[in-house]
């Protein structure tokens, strides 16, 4: 009888990330003029920024990092992607939806004003995540 070696499956590199049913994300809120937007000022009222930003994601989990870079860190279930969710979070608060010249292939973002001091976000970013990192 032949020996079968295993050559792939193996899922257990350093420095690899692997969300198992699930993605994460990095978003940055930022205005229209990509300046980021101090988001640990805006999450401990009703309809602040993490709190709708948290509404309309519907994350796993997520993390407001302790600064003012506007960072928040999502894990969300596997069918979300950092375009889709990008959009969306663009389009809160929008005075009217985005427009598209080329078949919804880029978009151009009304200036937002989300409930709690009218704070444009529509200039916000969101990229895969590329690192885990967790501390006690």
């Amino acid at each position: 009888m032949g020996t079968i070696t295993r050559v792939n499956g193996l899922a257990c590199t350093a420095g690899t990330i692997y969300p198992v049913n699930s993605k994460l994300f990095q978003v940055v809120v930022q205005d229209t003029a990509t300046a980021p937007i101090n988001i640990q000022a805006q999450d401990d009222a009703v309809d602040e920024i993490v709190e709708m930003l948290v509404k309309e994601v519907n994350p796993l989990a997520f993390f407001v990092v302790n600064g003012n870079g506007g960072v928040l860190h999502l894990v969300t279930d596997v069918n979300q992607s950092a375009a889709g969710l990008q959009h969306r979070i663009r389009q809160l608060g929008a005075t009217s939806p985005a427009t598209s010249a080329d078949g919804n292939k880029t978009f151009t973002y009304a200036v937002t004003a989300l409930l709690t001091g009218g704070i444009d976000i529509s200039g916000t970013t969101v990229t895969d995540a590329v690192t885990f990192v967790t501390t006690v």
